[in-house]
């Protein structure tokens, strides 16, 4: 198994060493030709909690805060191999969702981006495989009209679509883990570098789906997401993501008004 595991630090000192760690503890098997990882500048102790793991990973640190987006386009294009996993540094990858994901992309040679099923570490699953956004679904889910019976109704669709335990097509999914194949990568390319966080998974799925390429949510590879990174304080957290969704609205009118690229099921 060919494949390379990329992330992206931003004070991300109280949880990358988990997420290392489960990627050295794999079985040689599933074991990444490299791990590569960039860090934005960090503030806290990310850069010398990595400077523990310097002889078994590649280490960028960059001189400021590039964004995602960038940061990611910058460590994949030091991978050795054109299998790449792109993964925040607060989840943990778990044993055999490598395997699942590379049989995975063998047998579909026109998915271009795979999505693992997530669970926090009670076990519950969270939901990364949705709807196309609109400015609806965002007031679901950030407004008091999520409160109403239409507004849950409307977040429930979005958030869970797609769901289940087999593999289906999904409109998008949640950047936290992603996998790129080489066909992806050949035709759809890498994250837009217009968006510095937030977004930019979305407009990548969309873009392989206006390529001729497929997007698939992969349940049987799981990966435990502990949500606990500090990418962002609360308020720059929300700039940011009104900044790209405003960004990708006026790049993608017709997503806006609900009629993004439809997916067939399976």
């Amino acid at each position: 198994m060919n494949w390379s595991a990329i992330i992206t630090t931003y004070n991300s000192g109280k949880v990358i060493r988990d997420a290392l760690d489960s990627l050295l503890a794999l079985d040689p098997v599933e074991h990444p030709v490299d791990i590569i990882v960039v860090d934005n500048n960090s503030n806290d102790d990310t850069a010398a909690v990595l400077a523990d793991y310097e002889d078994r990973i590649n280490i960028i640190l960059n001189e400021s805060n590039l964004g995602l987006s960038r940061a990611n386009n910058i460590g994949a294009s030091f991978a050795r191999v054109d299998s790449l996993f792109f993964l925040n540094p607060d989840v943990r990858v778990a044993p055999g969702a490598v395997s699942v994901l590379c049989e995975f992309q063998k047998d579909h040679p026109d998915a271009a981006l795979l999505g693992p099923s997530m669970v926090d570490e009670n076990g519950s699953l969270q939901s990364t495989a949705r709807t196309w956004p609109t400015p609806v679904t965002v007031a679901s889910r950030r407004t008091f009209f999520g409160r109403t019976s239409a507004g849950r109704r409307i977040a429930e669709d979005h958030m869970c679509r797609f769901s289940g335990k087999q593999a289906l097509k999904s409109h998008w999914l949640v950047g936290a883990a992603l996998w790129l194949t080489p066909s992806g990568k050949r035709t759809v390319g890498f994250m837009s570098e217009r968006y510095f966080l937030y977004f930019e998974d979305v407009e990548w799925c969309l873009r392989a789906w206006k390529n001729g390429m497929e997007v698939w949510f992969v349940p049987e590879a799981v990966i435990e997401h502990v949500c606990r990174r500090e990418s962002a304080s609360p308020g720059r957290a929300m700039k940011h993501h009104l900044l790209s969704m405003l960004k990708f609205f006026l790049g993608h009118p017709a997503v806006a008004f609900g009629m993004g690229t439809e997916v067939s099921s399976v």
